[in-house]
């Protein structure tokens, strides 16, 4: 029935629309003169084709112009009688032609009515950070690493040493972990690779790192590693590999003095200046950290607070982007592009929980800079652009062109930039009884909180 609605979904609904002939046939004509107007007919001057020349050899054009314009018709008449409907996108547009008018049907996606979160009233755990001399005394046994001397030893490799080695890994039947496919390297075989022999902060598989810790030049080894069942690597999850060793060769790490040059080299004044430039550093780091913590804390609040239906086709955009992120920084990285679009699907429907959960946050957030009339600037978007430059280290000039032909990717940065300034106002908010200094832990001095 025309004027109906349908609620398909508490997110989903449909609205048909009819139009008289005389309107069908007022809207064909303009099309018609749009066309003579625009098109170029050898023999004909510019803005001069004759009518029947248009009916005749653009007829499909102008078949698929009337069909635009109908549906933007409808869809003007949509947001002229529900323009309080939150409407994020228009899933299907039908047309069909009846006896004496034409009928179309939209559907469309929406954000069904919710109450925000009550978040004047919304508390967060405050910052408390210290640094402690072992943590400043790990970064410089890290920094002395970069100018240490590496020597090779005709010994049994111990902790510290590092270990040069190729390893095969293969599944109890004996299949190679290399030859299963989409798989890093790191997990399955390596030619000509090192290991710093017992390092609790090596990446990679731990039974090698551990397993090289007694070897020669020489030897070969078997060690079997053990991968939970949530391993982020679904084909290892739940499964024990073995790897094979063989040893190539063991080096010794000796590191050398804090001497005046070597302070020089790093930029230090002093064994203190350096120390303290470290202390700040870690302090840095850790308030960050902790910062992140906040906002993951504040918005987990949010989230639990809100009961908010959202709209699948929204959340299936979010996830394709996500996706799409994901596939660009994995061939960026190395792998082959073919095996990241066999397993598209599989890397989809990972992303779909976190695109639900960021969509209902961004309905929270736009809910939030509504009510409290937040506004953003210039530089509020400029900072979102940068940001993406660094984090998917793309390149400046492409990503701005792009800018340029496609403005729902400036609309994109703008809501992100208003999005991410209504959650530090919330972060304001949750955060009023709190200080807003940290202060690291003094060389034998007690933890300072804020």
């Amino acid at each position: 029935m025309i004027g109906e609605i349908v609620n398909i979904s508490d997110t989903r609904r449909s609205v048909t629309y009819g139009f008289s002939s005389d309107e069908v046939a007022a809207v064909r004509e303009s099309e018609i003169d749009k066309l003579c107007k625009q098109v170029k007919v050898s023999g004909f001057r510019p803005g001069k084709v004759p009518r029947s020349v248009i009916l005749v050899k653009f007829a499909d054009v102008l078949r698929g112009r009337l069909n635009s314009s109908i549906i933007d018709m409808a869809i003007n008449r949509l947001n002229s009688e529900h323009g309080d409907w939150r409407i994020v996108s228009i899933i299907d547009a039908k047309r069909e032609d009846a006896e004496e008018n034409v009928i179309c049907t939209l559907t469309v996606d929406v954000i069904p009515d919710f109450e925000l979160p009550n978040y004047e009233d919304v508390s967060i755990v405050p910052i408390v950070v210290s640094v402690l001399e072992e943590e400043v005394d790990a970064e410089i046994r890290d920094i002395l690493r970069g100018h240490a001397k590496y020597e090779v030893v005709d010994r049994e490799a111990k902790n510290g040493d590092f270990v040069k080695l190729n390893y095969v890994g293969k599944f109890a039947d004996g299949e190679s972990v290399e030859e299963s496919g989409g798989i890093p390297p790191i997990y399955g075989s390596q030619t000509n690779t090192w290991e710093e022999a017992g390092s609790r902060s090596a990446p990679g598989v731990r039974a090698i790192v551990d397993g090289v810790v007694g070897v020669k030049a020489g030897d070969k080894k078997t060690v079997s590693q053990g991968f939970g069942d949530d391993f982020e690597v679904s084909a290892l999850a739940g499964k024990t590999i073995f790897y094979d060793l063989e040893i190539i060769e063991v080096r010794e790490c000796t590191l050398p003095e804090l001497s005046e040059d070597l302070l020089k080299t790093i930029g230090a004044g002093s064994e203190d200046d350096l120390r303290e430039k470290i202390r700040a550093s870690i302090l840095d780091r850790k308030t960050s950290q902790e910062r992140l913590r906040q906002r993951e804390e504040l918005t987990a609040k949010l989230l639990d607070a809100a009961d908010i239906k959202v709209p699948e086709s929204s959340v299936d955009s979010e996830a394709a982007a996500l996706m799409n992120d994901f596939a660009d920084s994995q061939v960026r990285s190395g792998t082959n592009p073919s095996e990241v679009k066999e397993h598209s699907q599989e890397i989809f429907d990972i992303f779909k929980p976190i695109a639900t959960t960021r969509v209902k946050l961004g309905i929270i957030l736009d809910g939030v800079a509504k009510r409290e009339k937040i506004e953003i600037s210039t530089e509020d978007v400029e900072n979102v652009l940068w940001h993406d430059i660094r984090t998917k280290k793309i390149d400046t000039g492409k990503y701005v062109a792009e800018l340029k032909r496609n403005s729902s990717k400036i609309v994109d940065l703008r809501r992100r930039a208003l999005r991410s300034k209504a959650l530090d106002h919330l972060m304001t908010i949750a955060c009023k009884d709190t200080a807003t200094t940290e202060q690291p832990l003094a060389a034998g001095g007690e933890e300072r909180s804020s």
